[in-house]
């Protein structure tokens, strides 16, 4: 162990040192210069799994009937009802507004749609709402709530509301879509209109861009001022503060730099990187700056000093950035686009502060002056640990007993937990765009698109085959009544209207045909009428494939996997699968399929991460009770944090299933550093228990400063607006508290327990 100090000690110059800073100031100016040309990505469609078939299921369907997610939707209140005149004039002129901006490609409101009645003296088109005199507005109302499509369609339940409804060019960019979001909100602004509501992707993408950039800044800007005031209180010296801080934050600005540099965009993940380098890359720091002091207090020389603690910390330092790099590397498992992205560079910059700390950390500190002089008194960290392992001796007995009976409500816990989520799940509930969201859930009767690809298998027939009619409209009598769809438009739908139309709207011929003949003169002579449009949207041009389109009231994935399950039985008792099927697809269903799938991997990335560790646990320390044991403290927070949520009601979603294997990553860094330490205290010829107790108190402080620090890095999270960000701060700080709390007590039971030793 001689040999190598004074091997390090020889490379520990001044000379080493500013040639070092040098190369590191070019470098950090090649990635500072990068800054500028940073960019956000805000496709959220990228969180699709590309490996899902239903992903190209829909993407097939997304072409031949257009996207379900590019609609804007607007609606706008009168109490106690929207049937006024001069309220639904001004609706009509923003419809007519509306239609004239750039990257529209239609507004439908009542205002502007027609009833098309067919007589024997010709063809009739009569607008569903007319605002010519009071009388006939009476009429119309009167006949719109007559019609069920038109009612639920167009206007909230109590009539205190109308719906506008705005498709937009498909594919828009970032630039596209905002601009075209703010000169909606100004037409609405002038219209005159005063209770708006708005709820859609361009919205919803703008606001919530918005809310991360913001809080990117501020949680940032916290974890940096909470870490300068722990640090501060811990080495209490200038140097203790700005040395640290100046590391890592040239770690983060390498990553970000890096990843511009590699033309890879800010992702709604990848921007809560910068706060978790921080706190992450801190904790290696802080490590090696306690063993420097330590040794500059012992009476070395600076260099003499650094060589000491790189001999010591160093491959304790460079495992737990391996750990840490695989907890986040393993998400690379994931079939989704950015978390691949989120754990791949992440995992890239547990590396580069890792690079940070070995050369621009004892370059600084071989160049600023040290104003620590030998001491030999003991401080109040060493009496503070001293009696906590006492107290863990005295307690070996019982302290065991009482993690098992944590562990087993923990596993209570982990029973209740579920699969679940929803649409704007990330939103607070205090949030005016939630509130707008929510609104046009209750008066519309949901906002979630529901989608169903129609697919013939009979290639002798089409979808205008009766027979299959007839499925198709038991199949809507179940998704209105029993799945809750609302708004329902269907080839069966179409059908009945024209067949109404054809019999002068009479509200009796509402109805299916009796006989094939008839179905095919009426959809023979569809395309002479207004319906037209309506045909392209719903069946394809060979009427092999068709949809039934409608919307819903978002109750969550764990609901709907329920009502899935129903819906399949029900296609499975109505149809016949030779002639027909009928399969689920849209945004919203692969929402959900997405996060039940994305759970699963991240649990099979967890079981990665703990292979990988395992194995390099062996590699290093070639014992296998020592693996054991580096590894079961770090089990048991995984599962008392399963059984908190299942107790608190906290699902398993894509926010908090890759909080686990970060966790776990992070969490065994205390533990590698206290057996690091043991190893070094027992190659000295020490015994077992006095290798463990000077590894607990030597180790100990810097364990327990660390945790605190990375703990307050990530409570901070817990103020954030967003639920995504928030579960982050809170599951990830538990987890680490209960890590430190568990190395602190189990650790030397079972160290004393398990390894032989000599007495």
């Amino acid at each position: 162990m001689r040999k190598g100090t004074e091997w390090i000690e020889k490379r520990l110059t001044p000379r080493n040192a500013r040639l070092a800073l040098v190369l590191l100031t070019l470098v950090s100016g090649i990635f500072a210069v990068a800054l500028k040309d940073v960019r956000l990505d805000h496709d959220f469609e990228n969180f699709f799994p590309t490996d899902d078939p239903e992903l190209d299921r829909y993407n097939a369907f997304r072409e031949r009937f257009g996207n379900d997610n590019d609609l804007l939707m607007i609606a706008v209140e009168r109490k106690p009802t929207v049937f006024d005149r001069e309220f639904l004039v001004k609706v009509d002129s923003l419809t007519l507004q509306l239609g004239r901006l750039p990257d529209v490609m239609q507004v439908v409101s009542p205002t502007r749609l027609e009833e098309v009645r067919i007589t024997p003296v010709g063809a009739f088109k009569i607008p569903w709402v007319r605002t010519e005199s009071d009388t006939l507005l009476a009429l119309d109302s009167a006949r719109v709530w007559r019609n069920e499509r038109m009612r639920t369609g167009f206007f909230a339940t109590d009539a205190s509301a109308v719906l506008v409804l705005m498709v937009t060019e498909p594919g828009l960019s970032k630039d596209r879509s905002d601009s075209l979001l703010l000169r909606t909100e100004a037409v609405v602004a002038r219209s005159g209109l005063t209770d708006t509501y708005m709820a859609g992707r361009i919205h919803g993408q703008y606001y919530y861009i918005i809310k991360m950039l913001r809080e990117l800044v501020i949680f940032f800007s916290t974890s940096v001022v909470l870490l300068a005031i722990f640090l501060f209180f811990t080495f209490r010296i200038a140097w203790g503060v700005l040395v640290p801080i100046t590391v890592v934050g040239l770690t983060v600005l390498w990553q970000v730099g890096l990843m511009t540099l590699l033309d890879e965009p800010l992702t709604v993940l990848t921007m809560l990187l910068p706060t978790i380098l921080f706190v992450v890359g801190m904790s290696d720091v802080v490590h090696i700056l306690e063993r420097y002091i330590e040794a500059l207090r012992s009476g070395y020389t600076r260099t003499r000093a650094l060589a000491i603690t790189y001999r010591e910390v160093g491959l304790a330092t460079l495992l737990t950035s391996l750990t840490t790099a695989v907890g986040f590397f393993t998400l690379t498992t994931s079939g989704i686009g950015p978390i691949r992205s989120f754990g791949m560079y992440t995992a890239i910059g547990v590396g580069l502060a890792l690079i940070l700390a070995f050369t621009l950390l004892p370059s600084i500190l071989l160049l600023v002056p040290t104003p620590l002089r030998a001491s030999k008194q003991r401080t109040r960290w060493y009496h503070a640990l001293h009696r906590l392992f006492g107290l863990v001796l005295r307690h070996r007995r019982w302290i065991p007993w009482g993690f098992v009976v944590l562990v087993a409500i923990g596993i209570v816990g982990i029973s209740r937990l579920k699969v679940n989520n929803f649409l704007l799940e990330d939103w607070p509930e205090d949030d005016p765009e939630l509130a707008e969201f929510h609104y046009l859930e209750k008066a519309f009767g949901g906002v979630r698109p529901f989608e169903m690809e129609i697919d013939v298998k009979d290639s002798t027939t089409n979808v205008w085959d009766l027979r299959i009619l007839r499925q198709v409209e038991e199949l809507e009598h179940h998704l209105e009544n029993g799945y809750g769809v609302h708004g329902i438009l269907s080839p069966a739908v179409l059908v009945r209207e024209v067949n109404k139309a054809f019999h002068g709207g009479a509200v009796e011929f509402d109805r299916l045909p009796e006989e094939q003949d008839e179905v095919d003169r009426l959809v023979k002579r569809v395309s002479n009428l207004p319906l037209r449009s309506g045909l392209a949207t719903l069946v394809a041009d060979d009427a092999r494939t068709a949809r039934i389109t409608g919307r819903m009231v978002d109750e969550g994935g764990h609901v709907h996997a329920g009502k899935n399950r129903l819906l399949d039985s029900t296609i499975a008792t109505i149809t016949n699968d030779d002639l027909v099927d009928f399969h689920q697809t849209g945004m919203g269903f692969l929402i959900d399929r997405n996060n039940q799938r994305l759970s699963a991997q991240m649990i099979g990335g967890l079981s990665v991460a703990f292979l990988l560790i395992s194995l390099i646990m062996a590699a290093v320390f070639r014992n296998w009770r020592m693996t054991i044991i580096a590894l079961l403290p770090n089990v048991i927070p995984l599962v008392l944090i399963g059984g908190f949520m299942g107790f608190y009601g906290i699902d398993i979603k894509v926010s908090t299933a890759i909080i686990f294997t970060i966790a776990f990553g992070i969490a065994v860094d205390d533990t590698i550093h206290l057996l690091g330490k043991l190893r070094i205290e027992l190659d000295k010829g020490r015994s077992l228990p006095y290798a463990m107790k000077r590894s607990f108190l030597s180790a100990g402080k810097a364990v327990i400063i660390t945790s605190i620090m990375l703990c307050s890095g990530f409570i901070s999270l817990i103020f954030s607006d967003l639920a995504s960000v928030y579960y982050m701060g809170l599951l990830v700080s538990l987890t680490l508290a209960m890590a430190v709390i568990t190395d602190l007590l189990l650790l030397p039971i079972l160290v004393l327990r398990w390894l032989p030793h000599r007495k």
